[in-house]
């Protein structure tokens, strides 16, 4: 029986738009971009040091790259809310690969606490999806066993780490066929 919602953020919860950020960068540093982004998602760099190794590598100033930042997520507002129906009869988690001084911006308290039973950021544990462990603590937190937990993410790879740690999995796409692979789970179990 499935107990618990887990949604990703970016892709999910929040559009994001990495895809700008690989648009500045020459195609000879993306592997570096990619790199200096999962350094931000451990916590190992600090978003300061994220924005100024970003325009080293795209030739623009700082600035403009945090301005660029700035620009790149758009809240899924309709999927918010309907998580926020959906407490009614489950648990809510949030687990995203990301740095604590984003998520403070994307969902700041009261919210935070209002829409979540479990908030995990891979750089507050220091893993990142598709690690099993960080389902595992995922689950623990929100005071699920994994099989009773449902994750909603966009990246295959997390959709298949998750169903690994023994979860369902949903690889989100867009809220119709969200609501769609909901019903059918529900269905099933």
């Amino acid at each position: 029986m499935i107990r618990a919602l887990i949604f990703d953020c970016f892709g999910v919860l929040y559009r994001d738009n990495l895809s700008m950020l690989y648009e500045v960068v020459p195609k000879e540093k993306q592997q570096e971009l990619h790199d200096i982004i999962h350094a931000t998602d451990h916590g190992f760099i600090s978003r300061a040091d994220y924005f100024e190794k970003i325009a080293e590598l795209s030739g623009k100033e700082a600035s403009d790259i945090r301005e660029l930042d700035s620009r790149q997520y758009s809240r899924n507002e309709p999927l918010i809310a309907r998580a926020k129906e959906l407490k009614s009869n489950f648990k809510i988690g949030l687990l995203s690969n990301i740095g604590d001084e984003t998520m403070d911006r994307l969902f700041p308290e009261p919210e935070r606490s209002e829409l979540f039973d479990a908030f995990v950021i891979s750089s507050a544990v220091g893993l990142i999806k598709p690690a099993i462990e960080l389902f595992q603590v995922t689950a623990e937190r929100i005071g699920c066993k994994p099989e009773e937990c449902l994750m909603i993410d966009d990246i295959p790879a997390n959709v298949e780490g998750a169903r690994v740690a023994g979860m369902e999995a949903v690889l989100f796409t867009n809220n119709h066929q969200f609501e769609r692979d909901l019903r059918v789970l529900l269905e099933q179990h």
